[in-house]
């Protein structure tokens, strides 16, 4: 019975610990270097380019800033790596940057992209970032 115990409390302990080695990773990847709005597919609708001249830095503590020329934005963002989403809410933003509010289903990641998808009430909105 100690036995048992002690192999469900490794294996809980072991699941925990390589959560939060993921966690870290997908940390350190987002928050190391700026990001680029590369691709934003509404629907059908490619409006990437209303994210031209943006760019992202995302932060450890959970906080984000969109950038245009000198106007900067302020955000949140979280990671989730059990569920392979990403959050972010610009919650004073006007478009385009109140469309990248949501939960964002990942879909395709590397070191130096992320390749995500929302549905919305209108639809699939597609979304592809790319550190610059």
């Amino acid at each position: 019975m100690t036995g048992c115990l002690f192999a469900l409390f490794f294996s809980v302990s072991c699941k925990k610990l390589l959560e939060k080695k993921a966690q870290n990773m997908v940390v350190d990847a987002m928050t190391s270097g700026e990001w680029i709005v590369e691709q934003y597919m509404e629907g059908s609708n490619n409006i990437s380019n209303q994210f031209l001249n943006y760019s992202f830095k995302f932060y450890e503590n959970g906080t984000v800033t969109g950038t245009i020329n000198s106007t900067t934005t302020d955000g949140t963002w979280e990671g989730n790596v059990t569920d392979y989403t990403i959050t972010s809410e610009f919650p004073s933003a006007t478009d385009p940057l109140k469309k990248l509010n949501g939960v964002w289903k990942l879909k395709d990641t590397d070191w130096d992209y992320v390749k995500a998808e929302k549905t919305t009430a209108d639809g699939l909105n597609v979304l592809t970032l790319r550190k610059k």
